[in-house]
């Protein structure tokens, strides 16, 4: 794992932590969480950006045909 994802998912998991009540012996339920949330966030991240990239090519093929 990078460094600036585990730095995330250390956030998002003390964020977690602080929003169920600050309780004892749930940190690997959140961190587990906190994990699966930034996944899914990236891969969404990563779908937008092939959708992107595939709008542009689209673009510019209709472009050349003109």
């Amino acid at each position: 794992m990078s460094e600036s994802r585990e730095q995330a998912v250390r956030e998002r998991a003390y964020a977690l932590w602080e929003q169920d009540g600050r309780p004892d012996g749930r940190s690997v339920a959140h961190w587990s969480q906190a994990e699966m949330e930034i996944a899914v966030e990236q891969a969404l991240a990563a779908q937008d950006k092939v959708k992107a990239v595939k709008a542009r090519r689209r673009k510019s093929a209709a472009k050349s045909l003109h």
